[in-house]
């Protein structure tokens, strides 16, 4: 690990390394500058106006599905975790594709590319949900989906571009906790404006301004989202010989196959488990509105003081990061949060208490988060970044249509939504004793 981790910190100041294509190149990046410099201040805006663009659209569909909801019927009992299974599929057939394309493009001119298609989606998002087509909403969001698909190996990538690499920890946790906050505001704001889109349905069919609410709460995050990006510096493509492969699966395999060599599939194991996690709890969250007998605006503040304490987390994380404490921060994270999902399964069904347990477990997400996301930056070699965070996305987003089915599953099952939290608290404790046996084999070799 160290020696590949050393080989990368010298291709990115430049140096002459041997790519995962076996051909040698030059690679030139971006001159690190501080962390907070102009570059990686327009990837944090551009990043936070992307997330909270997909949250706002995700989180309007969900409630608009969940259990009494005008669109309950249209796609049937725990229909929001069909609607994570949907708006994972593009990510998992084209993230390793985006890989290549950022490898072999400039990473500030694709994201202009795509900030630009998005204004176009935000315009297909505000008439679906206006004419009411449940169907034509999900497409939507299927769309913004493909868009966030290629955006996520170039957003990762850029970082390790825009920033030095003793940086790299803390530039993960800031851009974690504006990710975060960016979905705080948009689940408040999918939960007002479905809310309000919801209230003026008559005879099922959205009626008077209200029908508008979400196209236009989504328009004003994509524009925002495609001003701050016009900001982002030239950056040269890092491999611009790569071949295009229109083939999205054969850069999967070539990718895998490279990233088997080293620690960068374990690590990438790792990373994705915490996505499983995520819809999971996504997915349950919607149906407290009905489980606590709350409102959406409340359901929202679930969500949203998940979010935050996970953005906190992160940042805490990332500060306290060294190369040292990383292997002992991911067991440590897993436990913490098998303890905290587990107390969910069993607290009792009130608002305050389901809140504080659901901010107590998002703080130590960052511990197990943000150390497995930094390896990943350090380790992939500069020129084929893209495909090794491209490829991570992807299954990230598989792990994720897992977590989405298994929610599906347990709730044809009857299975109340709070138990499933119980369910994950177990997952966690196995991936936290997994990693504690790599870190203890891991020792006894370095020892040897």
């Amino acid at each position: 690990m160290n020696e590949r981790a050393t080989n990368t910190t010298n291709a990115s100041s430049g140096a002459s390394s041997r790519s995962f294509d076996g051909e040698s190149s030059t690679h030139v990046n971006f001159a690190p500058r501080g962390l907070w410099n102009r570059g990686f201040i327009s990837l944090l805006f551009t990043q936070f106006f992307e997330a909270a663009s997909d949250n706002i659209i995700k989180g309007v569909l969900t409630f608009a599905v969940a259990v009494g909801a005008p669109w309950e019927t249209v796609f049937g009992k725990g229909g929001n975790g069909l609607v994570g299974v949907a708006f994972t599929l593009p990510f998992i057939l084209l993230s390793a594709f985006g890989g290549r394309i950022a490898d072999r493009s400039s990473k500030s001119r694709i994201t202009i590319i795509l900030k630009t298609i998005s204004l176009a989606v935000a315009a297909l998002t505000a008439f679906e949900f206006a004419r009411g087509s449940a169907w034509g909403a999900l497409a939507a969001l299927v769309a913004f989906a493909i868009v966030s698909a290629f955006f996520g190996p170039v957003k990762y990538g850029m970082i390790a571009e825009l920033v030095a690499p003793s940086q790299l920890a803390r530039a993960n946790g800031i851009v974690n906790m504006a990710t975060n906050v960016a979905v705080i505001c948009g689940l408040l704001v999918a939960g007002v404006v479905a809310f309000e889109w919801k209230s003026g349905f008559v005879d099922g069919v959205p009626t008077g301004t209200s029908a508008w609410l979400p196209g236009i709460a989504m328009a004003i995050a994509v524009v925002l989202g495609f001003l701050t990006c016009l900001t982002l510096p030239k950056l040269k493509p890092q491999n611009p010989n790569l071949p295009v492969d229109l083939n999205p699966f054969s850069t999967y395999f070539s990718t895998l196959r490279f990233m088997a060599q080293g620690p960068l599939l374990a690590v990438a194991a790792a990373w994705t488990f915490f996505y499983f996690v995520a819809a999971v709890v996504l997915s349950i969250l919607p149906d407290y509105s009905a489980f606590l007998r709350v409102t959406d605006q409340e359901t929202s503040l679930l969500m949203a003081g998940l979010a935050v304490s996970i953005g906190i987390g992160c940042v805490v994380a990332a500060y306290l990061d060294t190369p040292t404490r990383r292997p002992l921060f991911v067991p440590l994270g897993a436990g913490l949060l098998a303890l905290g999902f587990t107390a969910l399964g069993v607290a009792p069904n009130e608002f305050l208490p389901t809140l504080l347990l659901l901010s107590a477990t998002g703080l130590v997400a960052g511990f197990y988060i943000i150390p497995l996301q930094s390896m990943l930056q350090a380790l992939a070699p500069d020129d084929a970044r893209g495909r090794v965070l491209g490829t991570a996305n992807g299954l990230s987003f598989v792990l994720g249509a897992v977590g989405s089915g298994l929610f599906f599953s347990l709730k044809q099952l009857e299975m109340p939504s709070n138990r499933i939290f119980a369910v994950l608290g177990v997952l966690c404790a196995v991936v936290a004793l997994i990693a504690v046996r790599w870190l203890v084999r891991r020792t006894a070799v370095v020892a040897t």
